[in-house]
């Protein structure tokens, strides 16, 4: 052999060695970017989930505090009737020259002693809102 065709062969496994391990290293580099797409996918797949979770929540969170406001708003509604129906009766009857007491029972007999409007509104508002409700269903 002449040192021509040495040096050829030389040249030719290393060309081959080159391309052998080129090859190699493709393949690596492919199935690394396959796993990392595999990863991204997954972990995309995981945070499109962890936000829809949130997304549910945070609806029934809404749908709950919307639920809330109106049973407030009732609540608010009630309360303003009972204290116009009230003070109605009272305005009424005060006119017919009226006034609003109350007996009390003591142990040497009993007394009449006039009622404040406030005191009567605070007493009477539980009841009449219970009243009220049972009367709408509520």
């Amino acid at each position: 052999m002449s040192l021509e065709n040495i040096l050829k062969k030389i040249v030719e496994d290393a060309r081959a060695e080159a391309d052998t391990l080129i090859e190699e290293s493709e393949a690596k580099a492919e199935e690394i970017r396959r796993k990392a797409r595999e990863e991204a996918s997954a972990l995309a797949d995981a945070l499109l989930q962890d936000e829809e979770r949130q997304g549910k929540r945070e609806a029934s969170r809404i749908v709950t505090q919307a639920r809330l406001q109106k049973r407030l708003d009732i609540l608010a509604s009630k309360k303003e009737l009972i204290d116009e129906v009230l003070t109605r009766a009272f305005h009424r009857s005060r006119q017919a020259g009226g006034s609003v007491t109350r007996k009390v029972i003591l142990k040497d007999g009993e007394r009449e002693e006039l009622f404040e409007e406030k005191k009567l509104l605070d007493e009477l508002r539980p009841q009449l809102e219970k009243y009220i409700s049972e009367a709408l269903g509520l």
